[in-house]
């Protein structure tokens, strides 16, 4: 997934059927008189936000687990057999060396 893919997505324009239903609910709020049933959409509206918002942490917790299963196959695995096994000694010596050479240079 492209850095600016899920971006994208967010912040996708809505179809003109959907603009002109939620238009068309705003205006109907906007002309109503009577309080209760503006308390009840707006109740009803703060429902919805903390369910979509549910939903939408759910899937994104799944395509970060997704995405690091597949990275996570897409790394090359380390044999531990064989020629490998060598190299792995002779880099671990490399390394022992290094940190000696330095440690010599600053004693405590």
């Amino acid at each position: 997934m492209k850095d600016d893919g899920f971006m994208k997505m967010i912040h996708k324009k809505l179809p003109p059927e959907t603009e002109l239903a939620v238009e068309m609910r705003c205006r109907e709020v906007w002309a109503c008189e009577d309080i209760e049933q503006i308390k009840a959409f707006c109740i009803d509206l703060m429902k919805n936000h903390a369910r979509s918002e549910a939903v939408l942490s759910t899937a994104m917790m799944r395509v970060i687990e997704l995405e690091s299963r597949l990275s996570a196959i897409k790394t090359p695995t380390r044999k531990h057999t064989g020629i490998h096994r060598v190299i792995w000694w002779i880099e671990q010596l490399q390394m022992h060396w290094k940190y000696r050479k330095v440690t010599k240079k600053y004693p405590k």
